[in-house]
């Protein structure tokens, strides 16, 4: 296993392919309902492990390109600057700016988190005998007991959850029922529990790594938005009609208090930024509602199967570009229909001739001499000339 850049270019090939492959299924609710959360993030899952692993392996074959490839590969490898008969090409300037961009990244997301763990830890602890009544009951639901801390203020315009070891519950400073803070809380503890801060951790370190790559961020809210789906799914399944219907306008309550406050990346939230997540996230929840949805194994084939396939290629293959070194170019002639042609003999066999001189004879037609024109005898090949 090592890097190489073709390895690099391959892997962003193919992990694009499967963000958008993703991006397709999950536009389809009755898609998400029948798949299943769990197929879904066993495919997100092997996406991000493939970005986390851009190296080429033994056992990979090279896929050769004549035209495209061969152009994107000399223009970074062209030399820049020559230091003690080092070339410095294009290719080592963008993985200094990559690489320097990777530390920005890093210091920002990890400055923001620790100044808004600071702000809250300076919050006073809700220690309303109600709430906290609420917040046991639904901790009997788990068997690893955690003590989770709530805190409720106006720095936050929608409830999440941050901290792995030393939970905190934050929710903003509205006037909630007994029921929505059943709500509220039932959803948070659900993505802790889950597991869904790490994976948000881990998505947010691949954001860091391919800062400069769009489909990384187009990734990262079909994550977000799975987490979401999964826990309205997980949270109504046992609800009634009703239950449903108020679980949803409590979401859409949040949804409407909702500034333009940047929340903090390494949380998860109840509400979604995006408009068109947030009616996804009602649709599915009021029509898992109305039917059930049996797992079909087709439909789970037909997403997997092709997620599968591009990763499987992905490790299997590395796109090389087309060359022949110079002492070999020297002796090589590239046959092509504007420099070669066949002469057809008597016998079934062909002449070759290349820039008009005989070249020699083949026995059949394949491969290279597919694509020469073949005509009966030189005086065609003049009158051809000629016309």
């Amino acid at each position: 296993m090592f890097f190489s850049f073709t390895a690099f270019i391959t892997v962003l090939f193919f992990s694009s392919a499967l963000i958008i492959l993703m991006w397709f299924f999950l536009k389809n609710n009755k898609l998400i309902r029948e798949i299943g959360s769990g197929s879904l993030f066993l495919c997100i899952a092997v996406i991000m492990i493939r970005l986390l692993i851009p190296f080429e392996f033994t056992f990979a074959n090279n896929l050769a390109f004549k035209r495209v490839l061969p152009k994107i590969i000399f223009f970074f490898e062209t030399p820049l600057i020559t230091l003690d008969d080092y070339n410095v090409c294009f290719r080592h300037i963008l993985y200094l700016i990559w690489l320097i961009g990777i530390f920005i990244q890093l210091g920002k997301m990890l400055q923001s988190y620790k100044r808004f763990k600071r702000i809250i830890g300076k919050l006073s602890v809700v220690k309303n005998r109600q709430i906290q009544d609420i917040l046991q009951k639904i901790l009997q639901n788990y068997n690893k007991p955690v003590n989770f801390k709530i805190i409720q203020s106006d720095i936050v315009s929608t409830p999440m959850v941050l901290g792995i070891r030393k939970p905190w519950i934050v929710v903003p400073q509205l006037e909630f029922s007994e029921n929505e803070w059943l709500y509220i809380l039932s959803h948070e503890v659900a993505h802790y529990y889950h597991g869904d801060l790490l994976i948000k951790i881990v998505v947010e370190f691949l954001c860091v790594i391919y800062w400069w790559n769009p489909f990384i961020y187009l990734l990262k809210r079909q994550v977000s938005k799975m987490l979401e789906i999964h826990i309205d799914l997980t949270i109504t399944k046992s609800m009634d009609e009703l239950e449903r219907i108020e679980y949803l306008e409590c979401l859409l309550k949040i949804a409407k208090f909702h500034a333009n406050k940047h929340s903090n990346k390494l949380a998860l939230t109840f509400d979604s930024e995006s408009v068109s997540v947030l009616s996804q996230r009602f649709r599915i929840v009021l029509d898992n509602s109305k039917q059930k949805e049996k797992f079909k194994l087709k439909n789970t084939f037909l997403m997997v199967v092709p997620v599968f396939l591009l990763v499987v290629l992905s490790f299997s293959f590395v796109f090389e570009p087309y060359f022949i070194s110079p002492n070999d170019a020297s002796d090589t002639v590239e046959l092509t229909n504007e420099n070669s042609y066949l002469i057809e003999n008597q016998d079934n066999t062909y002449d070759l001739y290349i820039n008009d001189q005989f070249f020699g004879t083949v026995n059949e037609i394949k491969d290279s001499y597919s694509n020469l024109p073949i005509y009966k005898n030189i005086r065609e090949v003049q009158n051809d000339e000629k016309n």
